[in-house]
């Protein structure tokens, strides 16, 4: 007896001992360190079957992702590093550009939170993972772009200056004087030159010297000491992909030059590149038995919106921007469906087109509105606007409390921030056009706007229930000028949108 309890007690230390996450280790134990710095997760981190979950929002926000959530079909997407994965609760697979790879545990809800295991960090994200078993630390660092070369070339009128990087990133400048300076800020990159190429003397007039540094553990800098203040222009080109500078002589200096410009080693992008990443989804809201708003002389909302959604597809291929309706006849279609097919077609815009209606029929009510999602309702018309946008959904059951606490905890990251940015250009253009009231950007929880993977915005663009707004709706005029509008708004946002920057 007494040997078989031995055995026992052997075999459950080597257990403890060998196991890469020991059960018995608590969830508050468990420390993350992101590039060295402690990552504070709102959901503590726990194992079980000796596996770590890790929360799912607060580790794929940090690392630069967004997640959507759709609660019906507990199914989660994760967008990061230009790749979708797909997860559903409890399903050992992910899927990830269209290839499913098997997983040793799947995603689970613990504690009424969405947790996915280590594994799927490690699939989907470009880091390097270790986990400290005695430290009970967890150690993720990012595989970060970073600069490869710094060249200069000098001409009559600019010297130009080509930061080479080993992958796309974001970056600003700006000026700095006394002494008069310029600096490119290279987001999220480190120095990996050689020490020659840190400093680099020019001394052509207008640029003395090109340093580079690590500015901070996000930043690096490269500073451009001048002669005098200088304009410059500043632009990104790809395949490679650099960071291109042009900084030009005074218009003194330049007329003294008698040596015609030489052709430039470098030639710029001659603008943002209009391609399928730029996919523009257009929904026209309502359609078939579902009339949307009908206004005091019979005019319905699904009329409407279908008419602007024909001009405004019109205009954007016009200019070679590709575009998808959701509906492009009287027919009814599903809010999940919109929003499913607008991922299919990998879309970069999202526009739901409405016109707005009061419950009470209170005839005073006009002006414009852009509505972004919300799990709650800001503004004072958001609710009933979301009542009335809701009711082409499947199904409106009472959300029970594990889905209410993971919505609540998840759906506020699906590009609500990028979403924001494009509402406020949509909100102005439409004032600008039509000339009604501002009512200004406001949010709720709108069934269409949960599920896409992109920028998402409701334009609700007048008031049906308005005789007068009513009116205006119904002529092609106000349409065309809605769909013009819309089309400024749309087509500003992709041009100053950087490729990484949705």
């Amino acid at each position: 007896m007494k040997k078989i309890l031995r055995i026992i007690l052997i075999t459950a230390l080597f257990a403890i001992l060998f196991s890469p996450f020991p059960t018995l280790a608590q969830s508050s134990e468990i420390k993350i360190l992101l590039d060295n710095q402690p990552l504070e997760t709102v959901v503590p981190s726990v194992i079980e079957n000796d596996r770590l979950f890790i929360s799912a929002r607060n580790v794929v926000e940090t690392l630069g992702g967004r997640i959507t959530w759709f609660p019906a079909l507990k199914l989660m997407t994760i967008n990061i590093n230009n790749r979708t994965a797909r997860l559903v609760i409890d399903d050992p697979s992910l899927e990830i550009d269209e290839q499913v790879i098997p997983l040793e545990m799947p995603a689970r809800i613990i504690d009424n939170r969405v947790m996915i295991p280590l594994e799927v960090i490690k699939i989907i994200a470009e880091v390097d993972i270790k986990w400290d078993n005695q430290a009970k630390t967890l150690f993720i660092n990012t595989i970060r772009p970073y600069l490869l070369e710094v060249r200069s070339y000098s001409h009559p009128d600019k010297t130009r200056v080509v930061i080479d990087l080993s992958e796309k990133t974001e970056f600003r400048a700006d000026k700095l004087i006394n002494p008069d300076r310029i600096f490119i800020d290279i987001m999220g990159s480190i120095v990996k030159l050689e020490d020659t190429s840190k400093q680099i003397k020019i001394d052509d007039g207008v640029v003395k010297t090109v340093r580079t540094a690590q500015f901070n553990e996000e930043i690096t800098r490269v500073v451009f000491d001048l002669y005098q203040e200088a304009r410059y222009d500043l632009f990104s080109l790809i395949e490679p992909d650099r960071v291109v500078i042009d900084i030009f002589k005074s218009g003194e200096q330049a007329a003294i030059s008698e040596t015609p410009p030489a052709k430039p080693e470098e030639i710029p992008a001659p603008g943002p590149e209009i391609t399928g990443k730029r996919v523009v989804i257009i929904d026209p809201g309502h359609g078939g038995k579902d009339p949307g708003a009908i206004g005091p002389t019979g005019l319905k909302e699904k009329d409407v919106t279908l008419g602007i959604a024909l001009y405004l597809e019109k205009l954007l291929k016009g200019v070679g921007i590709p575009t998808y309706l959701t509906r492009s006849k009287d027919e009814f279609v599903y809010l999940e469906d919109r929003t499913n097919f607008a991922n299919q077609k990998n879309g970069f815009i999202f526009v739901s087109l409405h016109a707005n209606s009061v419950l009470n029929h209170r005839p005073t009510a006009q002006g414009i509105e852009t509505f972004v999602l919300s799990s709650k309702y800001m503004g004072a018309s958001a609710r009933d606007v979301a009542d009335r946008e809701n009711r082409a959904s499947r199904a409106h059951p009472e959300l029970d409390t594990d889905l209410a606490k993971i919505i609540a905890d998840l759906e506020e990251s699906a590009n609500i921030n990028y979403s924001f940015d494009f509402a406020d250009i949509i909100q102005k253009k439409l004032v600008e056009y039509l000339k009604l009231e501002d009512r200004g950007i406001k949010q709720a929880p709108f069934v269409v706007l949960k599920g896409v993977n992109m920028v998402a915005v409701i334009a609700e663009v007048a008031f049906l229930s308005n005789p007068k707004e009513e009116g205006l709706l119904k002529t092609n005029k106000f349409r065309e000028n809605a769909a013009q509008a819309l089309f400024e708004a749309i087509k500003y946002y992709i041009e100053n949108t950087p490729d990484n920057g949705v």
